[in-house]
């Protein structure tokens, strides 16, 4: 048989309900931690971001070069720093308005930041008309030379033409000997 002091401790047993203080704490701490951990990754995400998007663009820019060696045509290369994005405008259309995807506008992800220098500008020879600056890519494989700069909250990758009439691409942070 039961004693009367067991009971009473099931009955309060079964009555108590909730959390300690001790574990409120711990729960706090751990959220706390895990906010500032994922607030340092999202601050580093935007220089992978970064690197990324020049990786991209090389790989789209020599693309667009080889397509328009095989295709016998020449392309602008225009970027709109303010919208973050840039295209390719074949500059006489001989594909009949055929859509090509290696030719479509891209956007950069948010948080990275574009510049980009053009050293030659190609003018529409119509003073009202305001044209971007844009690069061309020839048939014969050349490109304008151009500087595009992909910025992440640390770290600049610059993807530029090199002295050899070649697309390079290289971290501006990293000091070179």
């Amino acid at each position: 048989m039961c004693s009367q002091r067991q009971v009473s401790d099931l009955i309060t047993d079964k009555d108590q309900r909730g959390f300690t203080l001790l574990e409120i704490i711990v729960v706090v701490a751990i959220i706390g931690i895990m906010v500032v951990v994922i607030g340092v990754s999202l601050s580093r995400d935007t220089n992978r971001l970064a690197k990324l998007e020049s990786q991209r663009f090389h790989v789209i820019v020599n693309e667009v070069r080889d397509e328009s060696i095989l295709a016998g045509e020449s392309y602008f290369l225009e970027i709109d720093e303010d919208a973050g994005s840039y295209r390719f405008e074949p500059i006489l259309n001989r594909s009949g308005g055929q859509a090509n995807s290696l030719l479509k506008p891209r956007i950069v992800e948010k948080g990275v930041g574009l510049r980009w220098d053009v050293f030659e500008d190609f003018d529409s020879g119509d003073d009202d008309v305001d044209t971007p600056p844009r690069a061309l890519i020839s048939p014969l494989g050349e490109i304008t030379p151009f500087t595009v700069e992909f910025m992440g909250d640390e770290v600049t990758y610059e993807v530029f033409i090199n002295d050899e009439n070649q697309l390079d691409r290289r971290d501006k942070n990293t000091v070179l000997f």
